[in-house]
């Protein structure tokens, strides 16, 4: 890989190393990054994009649910329940950590705590959507610098 390429990718582990010192990303990110190899050179890519579409679907779910007049708070916390394990298992930490705030506020069927915790899982995943998309962008760069150019 020629030089720009190399300092892309020391960028890019710049750029992972102080979104997981800031707790945007979690450790559990760099081993995402391990199982992508010549045979999966897309995989975080992949995992990221689904995640992302997901994050989006919950959020909708999540705002419909509570502007209901009588909210179904199982079905609140199910979704806070899920949204939080997506957030985990895709290594985004504060947005989890928000997920939680949602979850203990819909046990308690606190409908003004729901919606605090609600703008913050918003708020959190906002962060973490640019800094995903930031990382998307330089895999997508490296990806195709490691392409074989066209003769």
């Amino acid at each position: 890989m020629a030089a720009k390429g190399k300092d892309l990718s020391q960028q890019l582990e710049e750029l992972i190393s102080s979104l997981q010192e800031q707790g945007i990303l979690t450790d559990y990110f760099n081993e995402l990054k391990g199982l992508q190899d010549e045979n999966n050179p897309r995989l975080v890519d992949e995992i990221i994009t689904i995640f992302l579409r997901v994050a989006e679907d919950y959020r909708a779910e999540l705002t419909r649910n509570l502007s209901e007049p009588d909210v179904n708070y199982s079905e609140v916390h199910k979704l806070a329940v899920w949204f939080k394990g997506s957030t985990t298992s895709n290594a985004c930490g504060r947005v989890a950590l928000a997920c939680q705030e949602l979850v203990d506020a819909s046990e308690a069927q606190n409908k003004e705590g729901c919606l605090v915790a609600l703008d913050n899982v918003n708020r959190e995943y906002l962060v973490a959507k640019d800094n995903l998309n930031r990382i998307l962008g330089m895999e997508r760069e490296i990806y195709n610098m490691r392409l074989p150019k066209a003769t």
